[in-house]
């Protein structure tokens, strides 16, 4: 059986922003209605402050947690003490659908050069963040595949999958 691809993820402000004092920094249905949709059946990858803000591992999908505290326990998830140790874990699980890297700013670092794809959101604004999307994401993924464009709550939002060069 051959790997399962690895995907990427994410919503980022116009500066790279990802999040702002360990949370989303926007709430953005149309956003999130697709992260539930594409995630679906696959593997989640991502960190604790992630799996905190969802407050749970969500139904229909695998979810590995990377924490290098070996007493923390993700109810729902496995517990994976490195990127590499996690992207095993999530590559044995029964779920048919691809490994998603879905955050936060130390995951999508590590595990954005393993991604075939990306499935980025950009958000036409501006907030005050501390957390931040690595900044050569375009060089990595200069491929785009599909845009569409939308807005919601005064938001224009762009719906983006993108791809390496030599990625198919």
């Amino acid at each position: 059986m051959s790997p399962k691809p690895i995907h990427c993820i994410v919503a980022v402000a116009p500066d790279g922003a990802i999040g702002a004092s360990g949370r989303l920094a926007w709430d953005i249905p149309e956003d999130t209605r697709q992260f539930i949709a594409l995630t679906e059946g696959g593997v989640m990858i991502e960190g604790p402050l992630c799996y905190a803000e969802l407050g749970k591992a969500l139904p229909g999908r695998g979810t590995v947690v990377v924490s290098r505290d070996p007493a923390k326990r993700f109810p729902g998830a496995e517990r994976a003490a490195s990127l590499a140790e996690a992207v095993a874990t999530a590559q044995a699980m029964p779920w048919p659908g691809p490994v998603w890297i879905t955050g936060g700013e130390r995951i999508y670092a590590e595990g954005l050069p393993l991604c075939s794809r990306l499935y980025i959101t950009r958000v036409g604004m501006e907030i005050r963040g501390d957390r931040f999307f690595p900044r050569d994401w375009e060089a990595r993924f200069p491929r785009l595949l599909s845009s569409r464009r939308s807005s919601q709550r005064g938001a224009a939002l762009s719906f983006e999958v993108r791809a390496p060069l030599n990625g198919a």
